[in-house]
């Protein structure tokens, strides 16, 4: 029986308990997997979740993210699996989460109906170009691709940002919800342009603002231990600089009229009659 969850607060306990279940398997397989954006902020400052924050990400190294590719075949453990772009042609979006298999999510950010899950999402890091103008052309492109892909399936009325409210609704009638799939292949392909193993320097380039989040390999790659929800997980060795560049002062808590989950709507978890 599939039960409603009520409160934000529910809902971040079911997360956790799949952060945890999800860095068990990354330990045993020794995959790298960090805290990242927002769930990042709230570790460092709140030493858990934000209060209002209502989703959890994770930044993984690409070599690790093909790694777990790999093994995923065999799944990630009897409550989670992992949804891959690469995997699931049916899916829609780029970025790989791993889902609650037990659930279920109604999203107001689509005007399309999908069978969605509770999920986390993940970075994936890949390698950026050296030069300064390279990687400013670099994520341009990026930035295009991800809006022709949002145009084909995005609801504007719930967008972040000022022109995507604005431009969004105008071009969307031009796009085919089904031709999201090819600018999802061309936002995979791009994203791994530079070779992870080759490059110096590295970002998570499924963002749209990835320029602001582009670091030294051999600094990323540092392993930091962080508390999160009485768990002791991990950060990156760039984390600060990380925050610090895509989020300004982030141990400022925003005016409380700001304090408001991010995404719209509403889950249920299977429990036991």
């Amino acid at each position: 029986m599939l039960k409603k969850i009520e409160t934000l607060r529910e809902l971040q306990i079911v997360q956790t308990d799949m952060l945890r279940e999800f860095y068990s398997f990354c330990s045993e397989n020794k995959l790298r997997c960090f805290l990242w954006g927002g769930t990042l902020i709230g570790a460092v400052r709140h030493q858990g979740f934000i209060p209002w924050d209502d989703d959890v990400d994770l930044c993984i190294p690409r070599p690790d993210y093909d790694e777990l590719l790999r093994l995923s075949n065999e799944g990630i453990s009897d409550n989670l699996a992992l949804l891959a772009p690469e995997k699931d042609k049916k899916y829609r979006g780029y970025i790989p989460r791993i889902v609650l298999k037990k659930s279920k999510l109604v999203s107001g950010q689509y005007r399309v109906d999908d069978e969605l899950q509770i999920g986390i999402s993940i970075f994936v890091m890949d390698g950026a170009p050296d030069n300064s103008f390279s990687r400013w052309f670099y994520y341009k492109k990026m930035y295009l691709l991800r809006a022709l892909h949002a145009c084909c399936i995005a609801d504007f009325r719930h967008a972040s940002s000022r022109i995507g409210k604005l431009a969004g609704p105008v071009l969307t009638p031009f796009f085919n919800p089904d031709q999201c799939y090819k600018y999802r292949d061309r936002v995979l392909r791009y994203a791994k342009k530079y070779s992870y193993a080759d490059s110096v320097w590295v970002s998570p380039n499924a963002d749209t603002d990835g320029i602001k989040e582009v670091a030294e390999k051999e600094l990323y790659e540092q392993v930091i231990p962080i508390q999160f929800e009485n768990m002791t997980l991990f950060a990156s060795g760039n984390y600060e600089s990380h925050l610090k560049s895509y989020y300004g002062d982030y141990m400022m808590l925003p005016p409380e009229d700001k304090r408001l989950p991010k995404h719209d709507f509403s889950a249920w978890v299977e429990v036991d009659e």
